[in-house]
C-alpha cells in the first residue's frame, strides 16, 4: 500500500502533471467566463511546463544530486558489486567492473517498481544479460523481490552478509546515486558509488548558448527525474532510511 501511495503522490508533483492540470483548470474557468482565474491558471501552467523544459532549470536541479565517482576504476577493489535495476547502462557498467576484477561477484537487485507486477523479474532479465555478455553464471547473484531503493538495500543485505562483504561498488544512474549510496551506507556498508550515466554540468565560465532557453522533452524528462529524487530523499529522511 505504501509503495502505491508514494508512487501516486510523487506523480502528482511532476511538472507535466502540474502543468497540464493547471491548463485544464484554466479552460474550465474559461467556460465559466472567469477571465481572471483563466489567465492565472493558464499562465501558471505554461510557466511550469516551460521552466522545467529549459536547460538552466534542468542543470539547477541536477547539480546537487551529482556525486563523485572514483577516478581510477582499474585500481578499485571491493568485496562485491551491487547493481540496481533500471536502465541497460547500469548493467553494462557493472559488467565492465566485473571484467576488470573490481569484485569477484555481482548482485543484481530489482523486482518490479511498477504498480502492476511484470511476468518476469527485472533482476532475472539482468542476469541473463550478464551471462550473454560473458559473465560466469555463478558470479551473478539475483535479488528479485525489491520494489524500491530501500528494499534493494535490505534484501541485498542477506546476500552481502553471507559473502562477508563490507566494501561494495554500487552501480546505479547518476541522479539516483546520492540516495542509493546513503541507503546502503545507513546499513553499515563501505560504499563506492559508480554512476552508470553522467549528466554534464556546464562550467561557470562556459559561453552562454541562447538555445538553452528553448524547451525540449529531454530537459523535462531529466527535471522530472530530479524532482522524483528530491521527494524520495525527503521521504527517506523522514522514515529514517538515510
Amino acid at each position: 500500500m505504501y509503495h502505491a501511495i508514494s508512487k501516486i503522490l510523487v506523480w502528482l508533483l511532476y511538472p507535466l502533471t502540474l502543468g497540464l492540470t493547471l491548463l485544464v483548470l484554466a479552460f474550465w474557468f474559461r467556460n465559466r467566463q472567469n477571465r481572471k482565474l483563466f489567465n492565472g491558471f493558464f499562465l501558471a501552467g505554461l510557466a511550469i511546463l516551460y521552466l522545467f523544459s529549459i536547460t538552466p532549470m534542468q542543470k539547477l536541479f541536477v547539480a546537487p544530486l551529482s556525486t563523485a565517482t572514483p577516478t581510477n576504476l582499474h585500481d578499485l577493489k571491493t568485496d562485491a558489486i551491487v547493481v540496481l535495476g533500471g536502465s541497460p547502462s547500469r548493467s553494462l557498467t557493472a559488467i565492465r567492473l566485473l571484467k576488470r576484477n573490481v569484485a569477484p561477484v555481482v548482485i543484481v537487485s530489482g523486482g518490479s517498481g511498477e504498480l502492476l507486477k511484470e511476468p518476469q523479474k527485472e533482476s532475472q532479465r539482468m542476469k541473463d544479460f550478464f551471462v550473454e555478455f560473458g559473465a560466469d553464471e555463478g558470479d551473478v547473484l539475483v535479488e528479485a523481490e525489491s520494489r524500491n531503493t530501500r528494499e534493494n538495500a535490505v534484501n541485498s543485505m542477506e546476500i552481502l552478509d553471507s559473502l562477508g562483504a563490507e566494501r561494495i561498488a554500487l552501480v546505479t544512474s547518476g541522479l539516483h546515486i546520492l540516495r542509493a549510496e546513503a541507503v546502503f551506507s545507513k546499513l553499515g556498508y563501505d560504499v563506492v558509488p559508480v554512476r552508470a550515466r553522467l549528466f554534464r554540468i556546464p562550467k561557470k565560465r562556459e559561453k552562454i548558448d541562447p538555445f538553452i532557453l528553448i524547451p525540449n522533452v529531454e530537459n523535462l524528462s531529466i527535471s522530472t527525474q530530479a524532482i522524483y529524487e528530491y521527494v524520495a530523499i525527503l521521504i527517506y529522511k523522514l522514515r529514517g532510511w538515510i
